[in-house]
């Protein structure tokens, strides 16, 4: 059976802060930073919750399908940024947009997250007989845990959501999202986090006033981009060796929005010309786990990704988990 795309949606907040405004506050030249990162400007969420971004992108998506609610059988959501703790964000959709979907929850695997989540409702739809159509939705607002005035992740990250509906064809073998890979790498685990909140760092008036470092990311950037440059190409590579996949034979790779020089560099280690990419960081910035959505989301739109198209998506999040998800309609 395959498990194809048959909608896609994408929600940027209309706030945005260019470079040069958060270049100015932090008195560093604006150049530098689009220099080593790539990114113009982020947008800001400001009053609107993660769930109402998600909501925007999940409603696209099923509108651009043609598709009944009601045949929408499972939302899943990949953020770490949801309005609470819990109840998940995947549940507030499913109320939100009067969906019947039995099946709700939500994952964290910060910015590979769209993938795990890809991967998941692709394993429950070949898994399950009764599911024809699950929703995956990835939302990040970042924007209240980004310390302003912190020089190592000020200029990164911004807010967004995507969503793409994945649904079941049986009568197409083996087309459409293949197995995912996967790879965890732990060595590294603490050179990006947000501790505040976690049970071990809970909101108290102790932690505000003696640790305000834990209640915003902490983002070693240098550490990221040593870390990632190695591994990222690495099982981008050994996906290719396991589908026969060459670099003739490669439409698109769609990257995790991370940092446009890092999408450059791991282009060049992998011999593929940048023309076999399509990259939207330098206009929304880092946006985590919609990130992947939203360039996937901009590639099905253009006709990038569809009958005889060899795709791939990559990403990576936070400790790390690396993900590559290959997709092709034969």
């Amino acid at each position: 059976m395959g498990i194809k795309i048959i909608g896609a949606g994408k929600y940027v907040p209309p706030a945005f802060e260019t470079t040069e405004t958060v270049a100015a506050r932090l008195n560093i030249p604006a150049a530098d930073i689009v220099h080593k990162t790539g990114i113009e400007k982020r947008h800001l969420a400001g009053d609107e919750t993660a769930s109402s971004m998600g909501h925007k992108a999940l409603e696209e998506a099923i509108t651009l399908s043609g598709i009944e609610r009601g045949s929408i059988d499972g939302v899943i959501v990949a953020t770490f940024t949801g309005d609470y703790l819990y109840p998940s964000t995947a549940l507030k959709l499913v109320q939100s947009l009067g969906l019947r979907a039995p099946l709700a929850f939500d994952l964290m695997s910060n910015c590979a997250g769209m993938q795990a989540a890809i991967e998941n409702a692709r394993s429950l739809l070949i898994g399950n007989p009764t599911m024809r159509t699950i929703a995956v939705v990835g939302v990040a607002k970042q924007s209240p845990f980004v310390d302003p005035h912190d020089e190592n992740s000020a200029y990164f990250f911004g807010d967004a959501a995507s969503a793409v509906l994945l649904h079941r064809d049986d009568t197409d073998a083996d087309s459409g999202f293949l197995p995912s890979y996967f790879n965890s790498n732990t060595r590294n685990y603490e050179l990006v986090r947000l501790r505040g909140g976690g049970s071990s760092y809970p909101h108290t008036p102790e932690l505000f006033a003696n640790e305000p470092k834990a209640l915003y990311y902490e983002h070693t950037g240098l550490g990221v981009w040593k870390e990632v440059v190695v591994e990222l190409p690495k099982i981008i590579r050994r996906a290719m060796d396991d589908l026969g996949w060459t670099v003739a034979d490669l439409d698109l790779i769609l990257f995790h929005q991370a940092n446009l020089r890092l999408i450059e560099y791991c282009m060049a280690r992998l011999k593929v010309p940048m023309s076999k990419s399509l990259n939207n960081v330098a206009e929304i910035g880092n946006t985590a786990e919609a990130s992947v959505g939203t360039v996937l989301y901009d590639a099905y739109r253009a006709g990038l990704i569809g009958k005889g198209k060899k795709v791939l998506l990559a990403s990576v999040g936070a400790g790390f988990i690396y993900a590559v998800t290959p997709y092709y309609e034969r």
